[in-house]
């Protein structure tokens, strides 16, 4: 619930019996009650020469001057003193009465009113106060004298404990603002930060050139892929590619050219890869890409694919790819470096042919080797073949 939604008192938590409670605290009985409301009169006769003597003292108090700023300022101050002076002496003190003492505290705060300079006016009132009385005693009885002054300072007590509740509850609400605008600034920054890591670990996983990962995230996905698919039983197959003709386009058309090559290659394997495949440029002119759950069988087509597409990026482009594919058995004892050896062989066997070509390694050295041919489309543009 907002603040603006609560009055000062339930604010405060003051009640009816909290006010009870102060009253005892303050010993303000029902008999002060009645001697404030006896010399109420007095009061009223003085109020013009009480505002005048108070300000008179009190603009000489170090610092209040600056407090007030100007004069029609202090002249606004001496009419809220005098209807402060009416209600002191008007009971019955109850909870109307106690929500204007919480007012006035809460407007000395948002004024920038400090409590050493809220005191030092208080102990000038009262003693003003207590003058005009002393000076209006006309039975010359020390006791009534005496029994009134002692219900103005408790009444003027009670009063002063009600400022300071909202001064203090000020400060609480200052200290609140500042943790939630620091906690607030802490996400923010946490998000931030967060953030940034997130871009700064996405950027050192990924290759500069074509956006794939790098060699070194690739070996992080490799082992826990070969993990993951020991531990599920499941197969995968790794893809390990390289570009022919690859130097004689850079020496011929320039690393420009080159470099459109490499990004077009990684933009055709962004099309073709799933969510869970991984795609990274190994070094140079070489890519890979881990296929989750997937047989050699089903790379090949993936391969296909990746042929097609690059084929329809760039149709007029010289560079073909010599593809090797390795599948991944559980419980086949291969770890990652073994893995990587077997696609690898099976690239360089696929680099002994023409045009694109994809070679499946197997054990047996690739024997029954079996042509497939591309799409009519595609037939001139290379001879494809896939070995196993």
């Amino acid at each position: 619930m907002k603040p603006t939604d609560l009055t000062l008192d339930e604010q405060l938590r003051i009640t009816a019996h909290e006010i009870i409670r102060r009253k005892k605290i303050f010993h303000l009985s029902d008999e002060d009650v009645q001697n404030l409301l006896e010399v109420k009169p007095i009061i009223l006769t003085e109020l013009d020469d009480i505002v005048t003597d108070f300000y008179t003292t009190l603009v000489e108090v170090e610092g209040v001057a600056q407090v007030i700023g100007d004069a029609e300022s202090l002249y606004r101050l001496k009419n809220h003193l005098q209807g402060y002076l009416r209600s002191l002496f008007e009971g019955p003190y109850d909870m109307e009465y106690v929500q204007t003492r919480l007012r006035i505290g809460l407007v000395h705060k948002r004024i920038g009113v400090p409590p050493k300079l809220y005191i030092a006016a208080y102990k000038i009132l009262s003693k003003i106060l207590r003058k005009k009385l002393r000076e209006h005693n006309k039975d010359n009885s020390c006791d009534i004298c005496s029994s009134r002054s002692g219900s103005l300072e408790n009444l003027m007590l009670f009063d002063l404990v009600l400022v300071f509740d909202t001064y203090i509850q000020g400060l609480v609400n200052e200290v609140n603002r500042s943790k939630e605008d620091l906690e607030t600034y802490a996400r923010e920054l946490e998000d931030t930060i967060a953030s940034r890591t997130k871009e700064l670990a996405e950027q050192a996983s990924k290759d500069g050139l074509t956006g794939l990962y790098n060699q070194r995230t690739f070996y992080e996905y490799l082992g826990t892929e070969l993990s993951r698919s020991q531990r599920r039983a499941d197969t995968f197959t790794l893809c390990y590619f390289d570009l022919d003709n690859f130097k004689k386009a850079n020496d011929t058309h320039g690393h420009k050219f080159g470099d459109q090559v490499l990004t077009n290659v990684a933009s055709a394997v962004k099309q073709i890869l799933r969510d869970e495949d991984i795609g990274a440029r190994y070094g140079g002119d070489e890519f890979c890409m881990i296929l989750p759950n997937a047989s050699a069988e089903e790379a090949q087509t993936v391969c296909k694919r990746l042929i097609n597409v690059f084929s329809k990026i760039d149709p007029d482009c010289i560079v073909t790819m010599s593809i090797g594919l390795a599948e991944f058995i559980p419980d086949s004892g291969l770890d990652t470096d073994s893995l990587i050896k077997r696609a690898d062989n099976a690239m360089y066997s696929s680099k002994n042919q023409s045009g694109h070509y994809i070679t499946v390694y197997s054990d047996e050295k690739y024997k029954n080797r079996k042509r497939i041919l591309l799409p009519d489309n595609l037939k001139t543009l290379a001879n494809f073949y896939c070995s196993y």
